[in-house]
């Protein structure tokens, strides 16, 4: 049942975005109940999630995407 500090953050990312298993939440808090960086990790992790989430943040659209791309190639 032990994992990996790895195998810790990424269960942590997954979990801020309700990916991860009841599974893989349980084995996350135990290492955590150990780990201090971990814990420090997952703490600043759920900060930066929810800062996002207040900013309203969004990810480009495919075509601005796309447009940024051929902007790049025309300055190589």
């Amino acid at each position: 049942m032990k994992i990996s500090c790895d195998k810790a953050a990424e269960i942590c990312t997954k979990s801020q975005y309700e990916e991860a298993s009841w599974w893989q939440v349980l084995k996350l808090k135990l290492h955590i109940s150990y780990c201090k960086s971990c814990a420090k990790f997952s703490a600043k992790n759920a900060k930066f999630t929810s800062l996002c989430e207040s900013a309203k943040l969004e990810a480009l659209k495919e075509k601005d995407k796309e447009s940024m791309k051929e902007a790049l190639k025309k300055q190589l």
